[in-house]
């Protein structure tokens, strides 16, 4: 029950009507037996700065950050953690005590979670990423870091991916980008779409045609709603190993709850409630 001991945790983003996020982890915080609450807020570009600092000043745990703010929050931050410094981004400030704004960023590490969580290593993989925008740039920065044998940025607008896969480079890693061929994914192990290709209610388009898959080639849809996509529906058709996005929507949310309010929650309980979320937004 909420009460004047309760603590927060909050999204904020512009749209954030469709958020599962107050819903999964709520469910998981209360099974948990966490005095938490997590709540969502539309927050208009113009207002961010408002939005962070009245979050901080009413003793708020932290801010989840999503679209479109995770670039510019970075500077409302005190201090960035290595892994905000890494992306360029931050989809969590976490409200320290002492009053600095940490800036963190966990969507690289959440879909390294549950890609293992599925049995996936990277660890020496050819790995292709679709798309040239700021979950393209994420992933492509972790994986670089995971250790794969090579990547490549394919996207529509090559300079995009070429700036990158320059970025990568600069970490050492043999990465590669152009546009999406036929022929690209001749000897990939993992292809993952970082685009909003197939996402509801656009859900009859796909990124790449299900010709151009095998089935050895793993394929990984960062889109959780629907939680099968067109992608995902050929590739398991054709015996590829695919991989929904909702496991990157929970590993965000189980790190936001360890870093801001040092609270340990379910990724199964999450992914249960966020499974009837669905189901009630389908019926």
């Amino acid at each position: 029950m909420i009460s004047t001991s309760t603590r927060t945790i909050a999204i904020i983003g512009d749209p954030i009507q469709h958020s599962l996020t107050p819903r999964i982890q709520n469910a998981a915080l209360q099974t948990a037996g966490a005095d938490i609450v997590n709540l969502a807020f539309r927050v208009s570009p113009d207002q961010l700065e408002n939005a962070v600092k009245g979050a901080q000043s009413l003793g708020f745990l932290g801010l989840m950050v999503t679209i479109p703010h995770k670039e510019a929050v970075l500077p409302l931050c005190d201090e960035l953690h290595e892994s905000a410094q890494l992306i360029g981004a931050a989809n969590l400030l976490h409200f320290h005590p002492d009053g600095r704004i940490i800036g963190h960023s966990s969507d690289g590490w959440a879909a390294v979670k549950s890609l293992q969580e599925e049995g996936i290593s990277l660890q020496n993989r050819r790995v292709a990423i679709l798309g040239g925008g700021g979950s393209a740039r994420s992933l492509a920065m972790t994986f670089a870091r995971a250790g794969v044998a090579h990547l490549q940025i394919l996207n529509r607008t090559p300079a995009r991916a070429e700036k990158i896969a320059a970025e990568v480079a600069d970490f050492g890693a043999s990465v590669s980008s152009g546009i999406l061929e036929a022929d690209s994914l001749w000897n990939i192990d993992l292809v993952v779409n970082s685009t909003s290709v197939g996402m509801t209610p656009g859900i009859d388009a796909t990124p790449l045609p299900a010709a151009w898959l095998r089935p050895e080639i793993a394929v990984y849809d960062i889109v959780y709603n629907p939680l099968e996509t067109r992608l995902l529906r050929e590739a398991r058709a054709l015996g590829c190993h695919a991989v929904d996005g909702l496991g990157m929507l929970i590993y965000t949310n189980v790190y936001a709850a360890q870093i801001g309010a040092g609270v340990e929650i379910s990724a199964t309980i999450m992914r249960q409630e966020a499974l009837r979320a669905l189901q009630d937004e389908s019926s």
